[in-house]
């Protein structure tokens, strides 16, 4: 039997299907760009994807039937149709989804007649180029160069292309001489639904080591706070009990308070006290005692300066002693070359 006129292929609408139970399978959906990858690259990333997320290559017309069929929120993706685009669905996190998918670019150098989506600038230094005839090359690209001490080096920093302007021919050539590749390719995140929710790259793109640095720092002064306000916490519990010991142990000891763990130092506290008044009183109101550990006390505090004096002057006598040695050396060798 013939097919109806103007109805779609059979293959277009089992396409469209299974685009439709692709999405809808999985909580989280992402349209990516690919222009401008290469097929092996394209491959490699198939083959890291593999067994984490499914990715498909479709034609925006056959994705945009797929949405209109779903409805719902999957119509806010048609925003973002056009161009080399793919569908990624997943059950991953879509921040995590993001990171996966900037994860597939790698450095690649300006093509000629390409349009290029950053300013190169090429900054004043040698350069791995050696004298010769590519030395025009770099000249012709715009870039002052000079020879220096055998290599040849841009003598100031200059811009050769900026953003949004053509990549002239010498400008290329010179940049892969110079093994500069200053761009990125790789998938392209447009937009990802996130249960009903748009996020785009600008959402997306967050410095992860910055929030878990964030994090710590929130952290500490979250405890911080809680222990000077003692909060009792899982976290605080201990240090509050360790604070709370040392503040009763230094309370007992300024108040004199007579505690089983605090008459060693009590006792240790008041015999100092007690030495400082004496060593202020005359000997005549002194015991024997008490004029005994005066002295002991005063022997073992000039005790340290005179050894330490003692071992710096043997010290400078060893040096004596060896300087002399090496002068009669010096005098014998002396000596021994004149006499032969």
């Amino acid at each position: 039997m013939a097919a109806i006129r103007g109805s779609p292929p059979k293959w277009k609408i089992q396409t469209v299907e299974e685009l439709k139970k692709l999405i809808s399978s999985h909580p989280v959906v992402a349209i990516v760009g690919f222009r401008n990858v290469p097929a092996g690259q394209m491959q490699k990333i198939r083959r890291d994807f593999k067994g984490k997320v499914e990715m498909k290559v479709v034609k925006n017309t056959l994705l945009e039937r797929a949405l209109d069929g779903l409805g719902g929120d999957y119509l806010k993706l048609k925003e973002f149709l056009g161009d080399q685009i793919a569908i990624i669905a997943a059950d991953e996190n879509p921040f995590k989804l993001y990171r996966m998918v900037e994860d597939t670019k790698i450095p690649s150098p300006l093509k000629p007649n390409q349009i290029s989506p950053v300013d190169v600038v090429i900054e004043q230094g040698p350069t791995p180029i050696p004298p010769g005839p590519m030395m025009a090359e770099l000249q012709m690209a715009g870039l002052p160069v000079a020879i220096e001490k055998g290599k040849v080096v841009v003598k100031a920093t200059t811009t050769v292309v900026k953003a949004g302007e053509v990549v002239k021919p010498e400008v290329a050539r010179a940049l892969e001489r110079l093994d500069i590749k200053p761009i990125k390719i790789g998938l392209d995140v447009k937009a990802v639904l996130d249960s009903g929710v748009i996020l785009t790259p600008d959402v997306l793109a967050i410095d992860t080591e910055k929030v878990f640095e964030d994090f710590q720092n929130a952290y500490q002064k979250a405890l911080n706070l809680a222990v000077n306000a003692a909060y009792v916490t899982e976290e605080t519990a201990e240090i509050l009990i360790i604070k709370a010991f040392n503040d009763a142990r230094n309370l007992a000891l300024n108040a004199g308070i007579f505690a089983k763990d605090v008459m060693e130092d009590l006792l240790a506290k008041a015999h100092a006290e007690m030495l400082a008044l004496a060593s202020n009183l005359g000997d005549e109101a002194l015991d024997e005692e008490l004029k005994s550990m005066l002295s002991g006390l005063a022997q073992t505090v000039v005790h340290a300066p005179v050894e330490e004096e003692k071992r710096e002057e043997e010290k400078e006598v060893e040096e004596e002693e060896e300087e002399e040695e090496a002068k009669e050396e010096e005098a014998i060798e002396g000596l021994g070359a004149l006499f032969g």
